[in-house]
């Protein structure tokens, strides 16, 4: 990740000045805990990215850089509510040190504090077009969300209505930093619409891969113990294609596995060995690097630039996450 050490030290520095007075603690204090857990930015970096990309010098984006990265903060604290779990980036989760209540105060300070940043922004920068995009987004991540608690008792979720979900819920606050970044930039219309599609690809793949790397990957280096996913019965793309492949026979089974969570670890290991058997495995990566390739197929379209080549090299590295 060295090639984004310059961008990533730049949003950094920007979170470290972010002003949390010291009273009340109970608000702000969970906001300085989860922002200084170990995230990789990659949203902002992408505002930057972006910005650069469109020929404008990244600084200009920062504040568009910090409310992104607090938005996704933000979303990860209702989340982990929801989800109820127990442990983020290596830390216990906000609501488990703190509590719930703790919990959804600081992220509305977050959402909060995110709408201030972008007040931050130069006059040039079409601040209604800008906030537009910005709400919208934020909107659709919170739709993806809905859609994904909606699955929890469905089997008959498809895979379009899968990538509607994941659309929203994982790839809609990425094409939104890469938008933000153009429209800071003063980018066409045109642009702006090109860069919301190149995350939306990017974003759509981040997620297929995500559901890869909870059966393929090293636990250790994933950070989540393998198979979790199926464990709590989410409706990933490899579930989803499994209930629509598989025999009837195992089908019910599945069914009632499904119903009795969270799953025990021989069943957990029975369901990736039907991934296994019916090619659905090789299928996500297909799906996945269709998606991946787009993406890279419409950064192709930009004007050679450092930040052209750093984007490339950024979607590089997410595809090549290990396996």
């Amino acid at each position: 990740m060295d090639f984004i050490a310059s961008y990533t030290g730049i949003i950094e520095k920007e979170i470290q000045t972010l002003d949390y007075p010291a009273s009340p603690e109970t608000l702000y204090l969970p906001q300085r805990y989860i922002l200084e857990s170990n995230g990789k930015r990659i949203r902002p970096i992408l505002v930057l990215m972006a910005c650069g990309l469109c020929g404008k010098n990244p600084d200009k984006a920062i504040p568009a850089g910090v409310a992104v990265e607090l938005i996704h903060n933000f979303t990860l604290l209702h989340d982990d509510i929801m989800d109820q779990a127990v442990s983020r980036r290596g830390k216990d989760t906000v609501h488990i040190k703190w509590n719930v209540a703790t919990a959804i105060l600081a992220g509305d300070g977050m959402f909060t504090q995110a709408l201030l940043q972008l007040h931050r922004l130069p006059d040039s920068v079409d601040f209604k077009l800008l906030n537009k995009i910005f709400l919208e987004g934020i909107n659709k991540v919170c739709e993806g969300q809905a859609l994904d608690m909606e699955f929890g008792d469905r089997l008959d979720v498809t895979v379009d209505e899968y990538l509607t979900m994941i659309y929203g819920k994982t790839a809609a606050l990425i094409k939104v930093s890469l938008q933000m970044g153009g429209i800071v930039a003063e980018a066409s219309n045109e642009t702006t619409d090109r860069l919301g599609e190149l995350g939306a690809s990017l974003g759509v793949a981040f997620q297929i891969q995500d559901d890869l790397l909870d059966v393929l990957a090293d636990p250790e280096k994933f950070g989540k113990k393998r198979g979790g996913d199926i464990s709590e019965g989410k409706k990933t793309f490899l579930m989803v294609k499994t209930l629509e492949c598989c025999t009837e026979k195992e089908r019910m089974w599945l069914i009632g596995k499904l119903s009795d969570r969270p799953m025990q670890q021989d069943d957990v290991q029975t369901v990736i060995d039907l991934y296994e058997n019916y090619g659905i495995i090789e299928s996500a990566h297909t799906l996945m690097d269709h998606y991946y390739k787009k993406a890279s197929d419409i950064l192709n379209g930009f004007a050679d630039s450092s930040y052209k080549r750093d984007l490339q090299q950024l979607i590089n590295y997410l595809r090549n996450r290990e396996f």
